[in-house]
């Protein structure tokens, strides 16, 4: 019975042990301000609302017509994914996301983020501010 009860103890520590790991990823790597310049839709921000992790951007370039974006993201082993609401509510991978320094700067081509975009070799560098 001791040994049992042992057995159960330890399955149930190595349960809460593999529960309390944090699954989603390392979306916190990306919390702040990121820019690429000074124009209008130059400026990403991710944060957390509502429970959620939250990518918001600009998708108009037009300074006089802006129009703010929230989009569920995902970060995890490097890689960078969003939800594209209304169209799914799967997470769609952003495979050109790379690190050129690690939590300070990364790169990703422009129609993978906007994606009224049809130039496919764009580019944008992206710093973090905050």
């Amino acid at each position: 019975m001791l040994r049992l009860l042992i057995c159960l103890f330890m399955a149930f520590a190595l349960l809460a042990i593999a529960c309390s790991k944090n699954d989603s990823g390392n979306e916190s790597l990306l919390y702040g301000t990121w820019i690429k310049g000074t124009q209008t839709g130059d400026t990403l921000w991710f944060l957390r609302k509502d429970g959620k992790n939250i990518m918001r951007s600009n998708q108009s370039f037009n300074p006089g017509l802006t129009s703010y974006k929230d989009e569920e993201y995902a970060f995890k082993n490097g890689k960078l994914s969003r939800v594209l609401a209304p169209v799914s509510s799967a997470f769609s991978h952003i495979d050109s996301f790379t690190w050129k320094q690690e939590g300070k700067e990364f790169e990703v081509l422009g129609y993978q983020l906007f994606l009224f975009m049809s130039s496919t070799l764009t580019k944008f560098t992206y710093t973090k501010v905050d």
